[in-house]
């Protein structure tokens, strides 16, 4: 596995941040919440603070997503939208760090056409496997998997230590 000082060489970090807000529903107790600009929205957590976190995530897999597609994150807004209610707190989100490994296995999955099943039956692996190492939320990639992944996708691995 690649320890911590490993992670830190992988994380992708973006310089963006999205209105958001927290809302609390009295009737379940729970906490949930949406952005303004994207298509992200989280419900049944158990604080605020859950539901900020859940917020940092899907904004990280939806600019994840349109990264490994190639297409711009949209601008967000500038000025106050428009939301009221009793419960809700606007916050400002920013997403949380990604793994650049698993955003760089999706490009080169795309790039040949590969399904995720395929890389699976290419990497002799169930799906659930691909599914994991696909997630820019994960970092527990081993060195012989992406070994099988490389060979699954007909391309060399190479590792570097940059000073």
């Amino acid at each position: 596995m690649i320890n911590e000082k490993g992670k830190e060489a992988m994380v992708k970090v973006w310089d963006v941040s999205y209105p958001c807000y927290v809302e609390y529903d009295p009737e379940s107790q729970t906490y949930g919440g949406f952005c303004v600009d994207l298509p992200v929205f989280v419900t049944g957590k158990a604080s605020a603070e859950e539901a900020k976190r859940a917020l940092e995530d899907g904004v990280a897999y939806y600019l994840a997503h349109l990264e490994v597609e190639g297409r711009p994150f949209p601008n967000p807004s500038t000025d106050r939208v428009n939301v009221e209610g009793p419960h809700l707190i606007r916050v400002v989100i920013r997403p949380s760090p990604v793994n650049q490994v698993s955003l760089e296995i999706e490009r080169a999955m795309r790039k040949r056409g590969l399904t995720r099943s395929e890389l699976a039956r290419r990497m002799g692996v169930k799906l659930p496997m691909v599914t994991r190492i696909l997630d820019p939320l994960y970092f527990g990639h081993s060195l012989a998997t992406l070994r099988k992944v490389a060979k699954a996708l007909d391309s060399e691995l190479e590792v570097r230590f940059v000073a």
